[in-house]
């Protein structure tokens, strides 16, 4: 008997943007126990690409497929194709496609059944209720939206027991740290009422978005969170070509030096900057939380991925993609890629093919810009593939996804060093972090201090001081990683944070001893640097080592006190607001060796204004500010110290 492919289709127009949409319907793992599919369990297949699926359909009877890799375009449409191992039908696609119209969206969903025997064209019917309940999901969640949820996404109605006077307990100590209050009521809603998969593996920068809120007070809420008892660390091992989870650990001394990515056939060392990335799990004496699950592929499992497509052999498809950003164009399972760049619009050329073979993909040289794809706005991307076998193309953000709390940025903040000091790695390990800012600071004339004042006079200067350069830190989310003496060595994730920081400093410190009743004033010299460093547990915590620690102490050498110094190089890095927002900068440039170096380097010392009024009434606590999230990138398809 012929095959036969049957369609079940409907769609309804929402008052809602594409892109929230896409962010409501592409967590396919969510959406699909929302409406109530069974959880799966996959397996692994000869094939890499493919996987091997069971379920149990109407919770008995059991059910076997082969899945494909989903395949979509980011805001615009995305398709599964599952392929069953016994039955009346011999396989089935399902997916969604978004339509802009106006201010709102048309979501259509659709559901292919290809049947392979009479019971098969009449059985597909019984597959009619995701196709429906996707868009019930949709007028559900935009029901919870008008009644003011903070958390308006549906979630399923079976709930698992919380206890309830353990949540109340935890949450009213929670309520006494330095928290957002308004941001305890969502937490106690979603613990309460939340899913499983939204209490397993938080991403906080994910949730804060769902809530609208600051990314990094919902961070410091999580950590506090963590340390009522409502949560647990989890310590996720990234892959950092495919960008997604490969092991878990509970605490930073279980890392081990290399993990595997059996996708991409590779080890690597687990790298604080990508692939070390700080989740959290709700308590399982609060709540005992499954970890099943409905949906493996889902787009917004890789949300870094702007389009994803299944090409079989010799296939070719066209895209129309409209880059605001670079790309990359790789094959899951290779770590070769094409760079995508977005060029003017040229009416001349209708499509731009890109080959697979040997291994990599292949454009145009007309096309190339110092090995960089320039496609015209506007202009198809013809994706062949010229191998005899199927390959799974992706065209990725080129920059790393900032939804991510990554080791290396976790590790510079105060709170989480003070309220996690045993975070530390093994002894012996090393794992390296590419970027971090330092700032080292020092006391000038501080033997003369003691021998004028006395030990016990001069030692409490010292030691408050100590206090003023914390807060400066925190006030810029950064973290004091060590004393050193009269000094202190300060890390931050951002260079412009740490720049703040220290022309702050400067700013402040006379104003501050006047406050503390200090005279003389104390005399701080500064040295800023950024740069790769190594991180390794060193007297009980987490220290920094490698060139960038030297030279930034080096650079805090320089200092003649009262000033901040760096090397020129490093202040360009720096973002124009920092230094224009202080007219009366001064700037001096000049050249010199450090010691330790072999050549000479340009340097530069900043001075500022110091302020004459109290700290606190002299300048205001900056508001805190969100990591971003990476610009989206649309695109549509045509069919040592």
């Amino acid at each position: 008997m012929k095959h036969r492919t049957t369609r079940f289709q409907r769609q309804r127009r929402y008052p809602m943007s594409v892109a929230e949409a896409w962010r409501l319907l592409a967590d396919t793992d969510h959406l699909n126990r929302s409406i109530g599919l069974p959880p799966i369990e996959f397996r692994t297949l000869e094939d890499p690409l493919l996987r091997g699926a069971e379920a149990k359909a109407f919770g008995v009877v059991p059910v076997r497929w082969k899945e494909f890799p989903f395949e979509w375009v980011r805001e615009r449409r995305y398709v599964v194709r599952r392929e069953f191992e016994t039955g009346p039908m011999s396989c089935v696609e399902v997916g969604i496609e978004l339509t802009p119209e106006g201010a709102g969206v048309t979501v259509t969903s659709f559901a292919d059944f290809t049947s392979t025997n009479l019971a098969g064209r009449v059985l597909w019917r019984l597959g009619k209720a995701p196709v429906t309940g996707l868009l019930d999901f949709c007028d559900e969640y935009l029901n919870r939206k008008a009644i003011g949820k903070a958390d308006p996404v549906p979630t399923p109605e079976q709930r698992v027991p919380v206890d309830a006077a353990r949540l109340e307990q935890m949450l009213a100590r929670l309520s006494r740290y330095p928290v957002q209050t308004e941001l305890i009521a969502p937490l106690r809603e979603r613990i309460v009422d939340g899913s499983d998969d939204q209490l397993v593996r938080v991403r906080p920068f994910a949730l804060a978005d769902a809530w609208r809120a600051d990314r990094l007070e919902v961070l410091r809420l999580l950590l506090y969170a963590t340390r009522s008892g409502l949560f647990e660390l989890r310590w996720e091992l990234m892959c950092p070509n495919c960008r997604v989870p490969k092991q878990e650990v509970g605490t930073l001394t279980e890392l081990p030096l290399q993990f595997h990515c059996e996708i991409c056939g590779i080890s690597y060392g687990a790298n604080f900057d990508e692939s070390v990335e700080l989740r959290f799990t709700v308590h399982p004496a609060v709540r005992a939380a499954t970890d099943h699950v409905y949906c493996i592929g889902g787009p917004l499992r890789m949300p870094h991925i702007a389009a994803q497509q299944y090409l079989r052999a010799h296939e070719q498809r066209d895209l129309i993609i409209t880059p605001t950003e670079p790309l990359h164009l790789r094959t899951v399972g290779s770590t070769s890629h094409l760079n995508i760049a977005p060029g003017p619009p040229d009416g001349r050329v209708g499509s731009v093919m890109v080959t697979y073979a040997d291994g990599g993909w292949i454009a145009p040289h007309s096309r190339l810009r110092a090995d960089t794809l320039e496609l015209p706005r506007g202009t198809a991307l013809s994706l062949r593939n010229q191998t005899g076998g199927p390959t799974l193309a992706v065209l990725e953000d080129a920059t790393w996804t900032k939804d991510a709390t990554t080791a290396a940025q976790v590790t510079t903040l105060q709170e989480f060093r003070d309220l996690f000091s045993s975070e530390v790695l093994a002894p012996g390990q090393q794992h390296a972090i590419r970027h971090i800012a330092l700032v080292f600071s020092d006391l000038k004339g501080s033997t003369r201090l003691y021998e004028g004042i006395g030990d016990a006079a001069a030692y409490s200067r010292v030691n408050r001081h100590f206090d003023f350069i914390r807060h400066a830190v925190i006030r810029f989310d950064g973290s004091i990683v060590k004393t050193l003496g009269d000094g202190v060595m300060c890390a931050f994730q951002q260079l412009d944070d740490a720049l703040e920081a220290a022309l702050g400093m400067q700013e402040q410190v006379a104003a501050w001893c006047l406050e503390q009743e200090i005279d003389p004033p104390l005399i701080l010299k500064l040295g800023v640097h950024a740069g790769p460093v190594i991180a390794m547990t060193a007297n009980d915590r987490l220290d920094y080592f490698g060139r960038t620690v030297n030279v930034a102490a080096r650079l805090g050498d320089q200092s003649r006190g009262g000033d901040v110094v760096l090397l020129r190089e490093v202040l360009d890095l720096a973002s124009n607001p920092v230094t224009a927002a202080r007219p009366k900068l001064m700037r001096e440039p000049f050249t010199c060796r450090l010691r330790g170096l072999d050549s000479e380097r340009q340097l530069v010392r900043l001075t500022v204004v110091p302020v004459t009024a109290a700290p606190d009434s002299a300048t205001p606590q900056r508001a805190r500010k969100s990591p971003s999230a990476p610009p989206a990138t649309r695109a549509f398809p045509v069919g040592e110290r």
